[in-house]
């Protein structure tokens, strides 16, 4: 199931799932993943599911966007 365009942060819901960070950052599926599972991600797991909580995602995602160019996330 697609979800609707963001146009603010503050839409998004408290625990975003793999699909939000791939609707977010515009990577597949399988980046998503792969991105999900990278050192300093701000991943929690509850069982098998994957959760991200929102504010941590954001804080994560300035601080990979203020990093030097080709320091960035590569993952």
């Amino acid at each position: 199931m697609a979800h609707p365009a963001l146009t603010n942060a503050d839409m998004l819901p408290l625990l975003l799932t793999i699909k939000h960070v791939q609707g977010i950052t515009g990577l597949s599926k399988a980046r998503a993943y792969e991105l999900a599972h990278s050192q300093g991600f701000p991943l929690v797991r509850f069982g098998r599911s994957m959760r991200v909580p929102k504010d941590a995602f954001l804080h994560w995602l300035h601080e990979q966007a203020g990093k030097e160019s080709g320091n960035g996330a590569d993952v």
